[in-house]
């Protein structure tokens, strides 16, 4: 169920070919690097012939031409189409997640594919098959070149549109989307290049407001890096408008305003590169409460928020120890320090294993109560109707209520649930879950919306492109027990209280949606 465990693995190989520290720090620690490949990458785009230095600078027909002429030719037209016709004919036979966006899937056939028949480039090809992808607008539907998505690390002059300010991000600033789809720096290296500083906010570049500015590029079909969207409208929205930091390579410059409110305009000249720093998890440090050491084996950090007695909890993936971890911190939290509350930091959580959560959530409930059920395609004739998933007996589990821990236990104290764009799959689905217990109110944005399974041997299915390419789809879509056709992929995840990161609470080390969290708690009896 994991969002991205193979994306994530093929990220570690990145970092460790370009000796990148390829610890995920909860500390703001800096990951820089440059390595044989990294500059082999960027004398590369240094020879592409072209009329400007700076990618902004270049007409749409140069950028074309920069973008056949870094990735070359590639496969042969024909093996090209053999890829397009085998992914979309997969799509088309076994997504279960149509509901809920606006899609022809048969005109993308008709545009695209006459196009790779006349022949195109490398790096034009892995852009159609991204803008397939994209336009199911859903969090596991991806595909990857994985030389071209995965394996090009955006650096200057190099025609790739930068996406997701989670994890790693290339410009060594995390940042988060603002109401006017400018980002919030909630984390930065220190001394950076371009003058960056906690409480920042990133306005766009060269005189010109990000949001327009992304919308741009995506109409313009650069290839991606990497590829991991929001699939609720706002989480897509968030997504893109958050990655801003990132795409400092193709501009001039960076438009800033300073938490001090002036606006500076600082060269994106001033960068020697990618830097690589810390972990992006849209989340600030709390006293007293350790960040898990990483997302893929070490996932669960939790203690007392110093001077409180309030247990905080984050869970940024589901894996192979979270469900022991997780259980452990719920029962240390609320039978041996008896804490008088809970706040569960969601707001950054890649998925993961479907029941590693059930344990320690069995702990806060008193008795077994309505989840999820799953459906998939019913035929692959047709996008919509839908029957009851039939799959492996792991997948075939009851969803109708919570498995409990070993001894009977309940929680009866009030838990803040912290939820985010961050959140998709198990992420999604755990957060679901919690929001179901009578004494929680949840703070933040909405997940993800990713609730559904992706392709994996686990189901019987895998979507083999060849060695170059990764692939998977949404192919089961979940909904919620006595709602039946009423899918939630796509939906917006409904929170009590909408809040999120502001600069003036950032500046100063104050995380807006906690605060929000503690106020609540502190109100009830």
């Amino acid at each position: 169920m994991s969002k991205r465990v193979s994306l994530l693995l093929l990220l570690t190989l990145v970092c460790a070919t370009a000796s990148f520290v390829t610890a995920q720090q909860s500390s703001d620690e800096p990951i820089v690097g440059f390595t044989a490949a990294v500059k082999q990458r960027k004398a590369l785009a240094n020879s592409v012939p072209r009329q400007h230095n700076s990618y902004a600078l270049m007409s749409p027909q140069d950028r074309r031409q920069a973008i056949d002429a870094f990735w070359g030719p590639g496969p042969s037209t024909a093996e090209k189409l053999a890829v397009f016709d085998k992914y979309w004919n997969y799509v088309d036979q076994h997504d279960a997640a149509f509901q809920g966006i606006d899609i022809d899937w048969n005109a993308l056939r008709a545009r695209y594919r006459p196009e790779i028949a006349a022949g195109v480039s490398r790096g034009r090809f892995a852009a159609i098959m991204n803008q397939m992808a994209l336009a199911l607008r859903e969090g596991h539907t991806n595909i990857y070149d994985l030389d071209v998505n995965i394996f090009t690390v955006p650096d200057k002059g190099i025609p790739l549109m930068a996406v997701t300010d989670w994890t790693y991000n290339n410009s060594g600033a995390c940042s988060t989307a603002q109401p006017d789809g400018s980002a919030l720096v909630y984390s930065v290296m220190p001394n950076h290049p371009l003058g960056l500083q906690r409480g920042d906010v990133v306005l766009g570049y060269d005189g010109r407001p990000w949001r327009q500015l992304y919308q741009e590029l995506l109409d313009e079909e650069l290839p991606l890096w990497s590829l991991w969207w929001g699939s609720s409208p706002s989480s897509f929205s968030h997504t893109f408008e958050s990655s801003v930091t990132m795409n400092w390579h193709l501009f001039e410059t960076m438009d800033i305003k300073k938490a001090s409110g002036d606006v500076v305009h600082v060269p994106t000249s001033l960068m020697p590169g990618p830097i690589f720093y810390g972990f992006c998890s849209e989340q600030m440090a709390i006293p007293g409460v350790p960040k898990p050491k990483n997302d893929i084996d070490d996932t669960v950090g939790y203690g007392v928020i110093t001077g409180t007695d309030i247990g905080y909890l984050y869970i940024w993936a589901w894996g192979e120890n979270s469900e022991v971890d997780f259980e452990q911190a719920i029962l240390d939290l609320t039978q041996v320090k008896r804490v008088k509350a809970l706040i569960v930091d969601f707001r950054f959580n890649e998925g993961g294993l479907l029941f590693a959560p059930y344990r320690g959530l069995g702990a806060l409930f008193d008795h077994p109560v309505p989840t999820l059920a799953v459906d998939d395609r019913m035929n692959p004739t047709d996008h919509f109707k839908m029957k009851k998933f039939v799959g492996p007996s792991y997948f075939n589990m009851d969803f109708a209520g919570i498995a409990g821990p070993r001894i009977k236990l309940s929680y009866g104290g009030p838990i803040a649930l912290l939820v985010g764009p961050g959140a998709g799959s198990t992420g999604d689905m755990s957060s679901y879950w919690m929001s179901r217990l009578p004494n929680v109110r949840s703070f933040g944005k909405s997940t993800a919306s990713s609730f559904n399974y992706p392709t994996q041997p686990l189901l019987g299915r895998e979507l083999d492109l060849g060695p170059d390419w990764f692939a998977r789809i949404a192919e089961a879509n979940f909904y919620a027990v006595g709602s039946p056709n009423t899918y939630l992929t796509h939906t917006e995840f409904p929170v009590d209280e909408p809040v999120w990161l502001k600069p003036e609470d950032v500046k100063v080390g104050k995380d807006t949606v906690v605060e929000a969290a503690l106020r609540w708690i502190n109100q009830q009896p």
